[in-house]
């Protein structure tokens, strides 16, 4: 069985092997409104890309794309663009945003698709620099209110320790199959893209990181016992930082070190973005790799 520290118990994954930024983080702010302007009858709200201001589309029944002719720098790939005409697969530029910010809600490192959408900017008579979709508008948490011309975010927890709350509700389910050596229900805790830094080597998405932990813990499972203690808890808009100090067991070692970790909330369901970990002994890993310690 695990052990776990009473305050610490649902971010055992989170603080198993580390931390990097995510590919994408969102800085949040209190509920805010957004007013919503008119290219002729489409709704366009003011956004603002690298400190530049831009006009684009609200659009909830497409995915976010960028306006070619405004962006075009980037490498062409074929992707998928989803609208309220369905799903299409089409040559486009993926073109990566440092920073998008819409009022005070901001999001960081975006690779976004690119085609020209300069027909829209002619029908409406004025200057459409891209598409706000689903996929951001959700992130974001944004509700649209047409009659009223606003677009509304809606109100974010602040605080860190009661997000951490509410994720360690959420992640109990990851903890459990740990313990069981369920492969299956933990690799829905990691996210697609999840990138892990361990003292053994890099492993980035789902199936390197599960192939990672099969071979290094899950086979010993249940007999692992996990101890941390939380050092600091930040919160980033919809993601939460951890740094902490641990000392995991297996049959196979007693590793002892510091770590730093990143989650983050998708729809109802917390998943783990990135890891990191550090030994505080390096030469205790040495030793468990030794073939006289297998």
């Amino acid at each position: 069985m695990i052990r776990r520290c009473p305050s610490n118990a649902a971010i055992f994954f989170l603080c198993l092997l580390g931390f990097s930024f995510p590919s994408v983080a969102q800085e949040q702010p209190a509920s805010s409104e957004i007013p919503i302007e008119r290219c002729d009858v489409l709704p366009v709200v003011p956004v603002r890309i690298d400190g530049a201001e831009m006009r684009f589309l609200l659009d909830t029944a497409a995915t976010t794309v960028l306006n070619l002719k405004t962006f075009s720098s980037g490498r062409s790939k074929q992707i998928q663009i989803s609208s309220w005409t369905g799903t299409a697969a089409t040559s486009a530029r993926e073109v990566s945003l440092p920073e998008l910010v819409l009022g005070e809600h901001k999001l960081l490192n975006l690779k976004l698709p690119a085609i020209d959408l300069s027909p829209i900017g002619n029908a409406c008579g004025g200057k459409i620099d891209g598409i706000l979709g689903v996929d951001l508008l959700d992130q974001m948490g944004v509700t649209i209110d047409l009659k009223r011309r606003i677009a509304t975010f809606a109100p974010m927890p602040h605080d860190a320790v009661t997000v951490y709350s509410q994720m360690e509700r959420s992640m109990h389910l990851c903890i459990t199959a740990f313990n069981k050596g369920d492969a299956s229900t933990l690799e829905q805790c990691f996210d697609p893209e999840i990138v892990l830094y361990a003292p053994h080597g890099e492993f980035q998405g789902r199936s390197q990181v599960m192939k990672y932990l099969k071979e290094r813990y899950l086979q010993y499972a249940p007999k692992l016992s996990y101890v941390m203690k939380l050092r600091d808890v930040k919160l980033y808009g919809d993601a939460l930082w951890y740094s902490y100090d641990y000392t995991l067991d297996s049959p196979r070692e007693h590793l002892a070190g510091h770590g730093m970790s990143m989650c983050r909330k998708d729809g109802d369901h917390w998943r783990i973005l990135n890891l990191h970990n550090s030994l505080r002994d390096p030469a205790a890993m040495a030793k468990a790799e030794s073939p006289a310690y297998q």
